[in-house]
C-alpha cells in the first residue's frame, strides 16, 4: 500500500508538471504563442483562435483517458511485479502523449505563421526552426550545449552538438535500463522464493538470487518457531507487501536476514553468533515440516 500512494503522489507530481508548463502556452507571453514568435495582432486571426480551442480540448480529453487508464494500476495490488510494470509502461505512455496537444499546437501555429507572413526578420524564422517542437532545440549551428527554455523555466540541451547528443541518449539508455532491470528482479521475486534445504554435512543453505546463504548448524545458538517477526528498517533487500528478503535491522535484535512472507506465520527463528534469521514456507504447514526437521537434526547431533 505504501509503494501505491508513493507512485501515485509521483504521478500527480508529474502531471501537475507538465499541467502547469504546456497549459499555459496557449496564452500569448512574451511575444509567443505556444513557443512561436508571433506579432500581437495574429491573435485576432481565427486560425489561431481554433488552435488555441482546439489544444485545450485535446490536453482536457488526453487527461481524462489517461486517469481512466490509472484504474488498473491501482487494481493490481495483489500482483506488485505486473503493478509496478503496469506503472512504467504507463508513465511513459503519460509522459508522451500529454506533450501531443503542445507539438500539434506548435506546428501547426508555426504553420499558420508562414501562412500568413507573420514575421519580423529571417532570424525569427530561423530561431522557430531550431526549436522544432518548442521544447527540444537542435541547431548544429550553436556550439552552445545548454539554452534556456522557451517552455518552462531552466535550460534545454541542444541535441544538434555532440555532447547533447550524448547527454540525452545517455539519459534515455540509462532510464532503460533501469527501468527493465527494475522490473527483471521484481518479476524475479514474484516468481522465486527462497528455499531452504539441510545438507548432508549438517549445513542449512537458503536459496536466493542475490541473498543466498548458508550457515553450519554449530552456528545455532537457539531455534525457534515465532508468530511475530519484530518490526524494523531494510538495510541491503527487497521489502514488499507480500514478503521481505535480505539484510534487515529489527527492533529489539539487530541485524538480521530475512527470508519471509509477511503476515504468514509460522516464522522459523535462528539464532547465529553474527545475528538472527527469519524464515518461512508460503504454505504454513510446510513452515512446521521444515521446523521439525531442523529439530530432529539438532537433536541427532
Amino acid at each position: 500500500m505504501l509503494m501505491i500512494i508513493i507512485l501515485s503522489l509521483t504521478t500527480l507530481v508529474c502531471y501537475f508538471a507538465l499541467w502547469i508548463t504546456y497549459r499555459p502556452q496557449a496564452k500569448y507571453k512574451n511575444g509567443m504563442l505556444f513557443a512561436v514568435l508571433l506579432p500581437e495582432h495574429a491573435l485576432a486571426h481565427p486560425d489561431i483562435q481554433a488552435i488555441q480551442a482546439n489544444f485545450k480540448r485535446s490536453l482536457n480529453r488526453i487527461t481524462l483517458w489517461m486517469l481512466i487508464a490509472y484504474i488498473p494500476f491501482l487494481l493490481l495490488h495483489d500482483w506488485m511485479a505486473y503493478q509496478m510494470l503496469y506503472y512504467f509502461a504507463w508513465l511513459t505512455v503519460f509522459l508522451i502523449v500529454m506533450v501531443l496537444p503542445f507539438r500539434r499546437a506548435f506546428r501547426d501555429t508555426l504553420a499558420r505563421k508562414r501562412e500568413h507572413d507573420w514575421f519580423v526578420g529571417q532570424k525569427e524564422e530561423i530561431l522557430d526552426e531550431y526549436w522544432s517542437s518548442g521544447f527540444t532545440y537542435h541547431n548544429p549551428n550553436d556550439k552552445r550545449v545548454m539554452v534556456t527554455k522557451r517552455v518552462g523555466i531552466g535550460e534545454t540541451v541542444n541535441t544538434g552538438t555532440v555532447a547533447g547528443k550524448i547527454v540525452i541518449w545517455g539519459a534515455i539508455g540509462l532510464a532503460a535500463v533501469t527501468i527493465l532491470g527494475t522490473s527483471f528482479m521484481m518479476i524475479r521475486s514474484e516468481w522465486t522464493s527462497p528455499k531452504l534445504a539441510i545438507t548432508s554435512d549438517h549445513r542449512i543453505e537458503i536459496d536466493y538470487p542475490m541473498y543466498s546463504f548458508d550457515f553450519s548448524m554449530t552456528e545455532i545458538q537457539e531455534l525457534s518457531l515465532e508468530e511475530h517477526v519484530p518490526p524494523g528498517s531494510k538495510r541491503n533487500g527487497e521489502s514488499m507487501d507480500k514478503y521481505a528478503r535480505g539484510h534487515f535491522r529489527l527492533e529489539g535484535i539487530g541485524k538480521t536476514r530475512l527470508y519471509i512472507f509477511k503476515n504468514n506465520p509460522p516464522y522459523i527463528k535462528f539464532k547465529l553468533g553474527e545475528g538472527y534469521v527469519f524464515y518461512n514456507d508460503e504454505d504454513p504447514a510446510r513452515t512446521r515440516q521444515v521446523y521439525e526437521e531442523l529439530e530432529k537434526r539438532r537433536a541427532g547431533d
